[in-house]
């Protein structure tokens, strides 16, 4: 049932957005919301929760289940895409409040409407109770709005065993919400199973074979395999020119290339990176080991080699070359997972081992705390009258059971759980693929989820798709990840100097970056560009960042 928060809602007519509207389902209540105080929703839960529901009160239990005797309903608005299902219908949130009692009053808005509708919500300081997701709030919402939100330490000190079970396991759970001012406003998360690795790159073993050709261990013999495909129809097809070597599109894909030469990229800071012996911040495109690597991109742009519209066409159109029906085009390339990008010739395939640079060098980019982990979970605001039942529901959140079935669908619809605790997929409806049904009937990016070890190691995954899919790539890159940047926390005043100082710098980098692979002359180029760049603030900058590295390193 479509809805309108009070003020959000009042402000999105004024605007004459009458299409922008929070949707959100109620649970017999019309989907009211407890954010505008006074409103049907506060009357709800007042009636239903007469006993009250704060800590020492008879409704409420510090410890076990219920959390309350009598039902609390508390509001939650978190974002939802167009594939998931209204979190309403989903039987493990069904359960949930079966046996915490708490009722969820879930309000959702889609992702495109949602940047929109956040500002207004936060401008008019009409909030509800807790955003769920971290695709809700980002750092910069909190941090300028800190008194919109309530401090969550004492309440995981006091509450939360499951919570704090999780941050001893991973301190870095921790570390990464503590806020430079020492409290805590948003819990975080851990996803199951995650590859060390991040995208792996592949090539075309098929075409390796047709040509007699070992596989590349180092980027010189690389580059000779690669113009091989070029000058020797490798495809076998008959047309020695249809054969594109390499392709990718643009700066997100050409930078995981530069793991030969020492330096990897982050996916949490565009061009930062960690140095792998100094643990110090580096900018990526200001080191020596960038202009190495452009010059030789530079040599396989020149040589043709590699694809000629790799900056100007869209991921699309680098697929649609990938997945030509006919016959395979594309010799190498950089992906997620070899299987899914490469079908429909998904045979001829296989994952590409890191390789040697000059230096001998031989990285690939570690998974960033944003794939592993993640922030901004769960935030409670100061319009949640029972922060105590709020932070208690989170914790059984992070339950392994719940936190399992958060992402990847509940038992008895998606999972099955046996006795001993093995726990292993049920084949999708049909129509269904296995991938897209687990991201329909989840909330993959909602909530503090964490599962242990123990219950990790009886996730028995599907082989050959998905995440089995995903670590069967990993068995061949997790012994050459390197430490990515970590998941650090800025002040009101960092962020708003990093975002007036990337923009300048960051529109010169990529002007720059194209044009030398494209045309060359970066050596003679290059102490100008630094200069320029420095000219710009980035000493600054990369202040900023070791700043905020000492404090997220120094903190417990």
């Amino acid at each position: 049932m479509n809805q309108l928060w009070k003020k959000a809602g009042a402000l999105l007519l004024t605007a004459g957005l009458l299409t922008s509207v929070l949707a959100g389902c109620g649970n017999g209540n019309n989907g009211s919301s407890s954010a505008s105080k006074g409103t049907e929703s506060k009357t709800t839960s007042s009636a239903a929760t007469s006993s009250g529901a704060e800590a020492g009160d008879a409704n409420f239990n510090e410890t076990g289940f219920p959390i309350v005797n009598e039902k609390v309903t508390l509001s939650f608005a978190y974002v939802k895409s167009a594939n998931m299902r209204d979190l309403n219908e989903n039987a493990m949130f069904q359960k949930l409040e079966e046996t915490t009692n708490v009722h969820i009053d879930w309000q959702y808005a889609g992702d495109a409407d949602w940047g929109e509708q956040k500002s207004l919500l936060l401008a008019s300081g009409d909030l509800p109770d807790v955003f769920f997701g971290s695709n809700t709030l980002k750092d910069m919402d909190i941090m300028t709005n800190l008194d919109y939100f309530v401090p969550l330490e004492d309440y995981i000190d006091k509450y939360c065993t499951n919570l704090q079970a999780a941050y001893e396991a991973e301190p870095i759970m921790r570390k990464m919400i503590t806020s430079p001012d020492g409290h805590i406003y948003t819990l975080s998360r851990k996803l199951p199973l995650r590859p060390k690795g991040c995208d792996v790159s592949f090539i075309n073993q098929k075409w390796l074979d047709n040509l007699g050709l070992e596989m590349p261990t180092t980027v010189d013999e690389w580059y000779n395999v690669l113009k091989a495909f070029k000058e020797q129809d490798a495809n076998g097809n008959g047309d020695p020119n249809d054969e594109v070597p390499l392709t990718g599109c643009g700066m997100f894909d050409w930078i995981r290339y530069v793991n030969p030469w020492g330096i990897t990229d982050s996916l949490e800071e565009n061009y930062l990176a960690l140095d792998q012996e100094t643990k110090k911040p580096i900018f990526i495109p200001a080191d020596e080991r960038y202009k190495e690597c452009i010059q030789f991109f530079n040599k396989l742009y020149a040589e043709g080699i590699m694809d000629q519209e790799f900056f100007t066409q869209d991921g699309s159109m680098a697929d649609a070359k990938l997945k030509n029906e006919e016959v395979s085009r594309v010799g190498t390339g950089i992906a997620w997972e070899v299987k899914a990008a490469t079908n429909p010739h998904s045979d001829e395939y296989v994952v590409m081992p890191p390789l040697a640079g000059p230096n001998g060098d031989r990285y690939i980019r570690g998974n960033d705390a944003t794939i592993i982990y993640g922030r901004n979970e769960f935030t409670v605001t100061t319009a949640c009258e029972y922060p105590e039942v709020a932070m208690r529901w989170a914790d059984a959140y992070a339950d392994d059971d719940i936190s399992v079935q958060s992402y990847w669908g509940p038992y008895g619809e998606v999972l099955d759980k046996a006795d001993d605790g093995t726990i292993t997929f049920l084949d999708p409806p049909e129509g269904k693929n296995g991938d897209g049904w687990y991201w329909e009937v989840t909330c993959r990016d909602h909530g503090p989820k964490y599962i242990s070890p123990e219950t990790e190691a009886k996730i028995v995954l599907p082989e050959g798709s998905g995440d089995g899919a995903k670590l069967e790539c990993d068995e061949i890159i997790k012994d050459f990840v390197a430490e990515p940047y970590p998941l650090v926390n800025y002040t009101e005043e960092q962020m708003d100097e990093i975002s007036k100082l990337t923009v300048d710098i960051y529109k010169y980098v990529t002007e720059s970056w194209a044009n030398w692979i494209v045309n060359g002359g970066i050596e003679n180029d290059w102490d100008g560009y630094i200069a320029q760049l420095n000219q710009m603030g980035l000493e600054r900058l990369m202040e900023i960042y070791q700043e905020a590295l000492d404090s997220y390193n120094s903190a417990s």
